[in-house]
């Protein structure tokens, strides 16, 4: 069979290994049947990016994310924890407006930080997390980036831990450029196979297991990205999802390497620990400098 062409580039892919998901499978706290495929991680030739193989289908993604419950997400998350104040400042820094847009905003925690100075808007399919998001006075203009009227514009665009979810990612980057000003920023978060820790364990890692984290990048995927839609990386830095305790970075580390170490030996030839490393992901690494926080403007 033929391996699928990269969803960015069209160019070739290679398969570089197995991705295993939890049972049962969750998706923004909903069951999703996932019908016992296999799935592999690819990597494209040509701009790095990696990315499951199949696609999980969006028609059954997106019942998952428009009946999550409001409480999945934290109602009020800790901003420095989260980074919100790191977002905020370089949205200040670069931004030359106050017109900011959030897509997948979900209850609106990340805009309600930035505070009445903005003119804030979000993009979230779901109904629970946007009714939150519009009593933080944010004004929900639509469920999806694609459903968002063309007239709309922007001094600034989010997309905090969504990039990860997309079937298209050079579509949605086309999207992103024409809801800009000219001269206006995108800012994205999200996780980076450069890292240590991903190059690790692979196509195993905790990242790429949660099913509804389809594309991986890195460095090189956004420089690509930036080049074709005329667009230029003014910050790029790898950092990790979550500010984590000094206690709490040694621990999941030591756990990571621990489950490698295990998972080279085939769980030392013990029939359970070797079923069990073969069909569960490993541990999550929360703390890990795994992901990557940049700032694109539109030329």
């Amino acid at each position: 069979m033929k391996n699928p062409t990269c969803p960015i580039c069209a160019q070739s892919a290679i398969d570089i290994g197995p991705i295993v998901h939890p049972c049962p499978a969750l998706v923004a706290g909903v069951p999703i049947d996932l019908d016992g495929i296999r799935f592999r991680m690819m990597q494209c030739t040509s701009c790095a990016l990696q990315f499951k193989d199949p696609l999980i289908p969006m028609e059954k993604l997106l019942p998952c994310y428009n009946s999550s419950p409001e409480n999945n997400w934290e109602h009020q998350p800790n901003p420095i924890k989260r980074r919100f104040d790191q977002i905020a400042a370089l949205a200040k820094q670069h931004a030359r407006g106050t017109r900011i847009l959030d897509i997948g905003c979900s209850n609106g925690a990340i805009l309600d930080y930035f505070g009445s100075s903005w003119d804030r808007y979000g993009v979230e399919p779901g109904q629970d997390a946007a009714r939150v998001a519009q009593q933080r006075d944010i004004s929900i203009l639509a469920p999806l980036l694609e459903d968002l009227d063309p007239s709309h514009t922007f001094d600034a665009i989010l997309a905090i831990d969504l990039l990860e979810h997309l079937h298209d990612p050079n579509a949605f980057i086309a999207r992103i450029m024409a809801h800009l000003n000219t001269g206006g920023i995108f800012i994205g978060f999200t996780g980076t196979t450069d890292a240590p820790s991903f190059r690790l364990q692979g196509s195993r890692y905790w990242y790429a297991s949660l099913p509804e984290h389809l594309v991986f990048y890195c460095k090189e995927t956004i420089e690509h990205l930036a080049k074709k839609h005329n667009a230029t990386v003014e910050h790029y830095e790898r950092t990790s999802h979550i500010r984590a305790s000094l206690t709490r970075i040694p621990r999941d580390t030591i756990r990571n390497l621990i489950w490698k170490g295990v998972y080279a030996c085939k769980g030392f030839a013990i029939a359970p620990w070797r079923h069990k490393l073969n069909n569960n992901p490993p541990p999550g690494w929360l703390s890990a400098n795994d992901h990557m926080l940049f700032v694109l403007r539109k030329q």
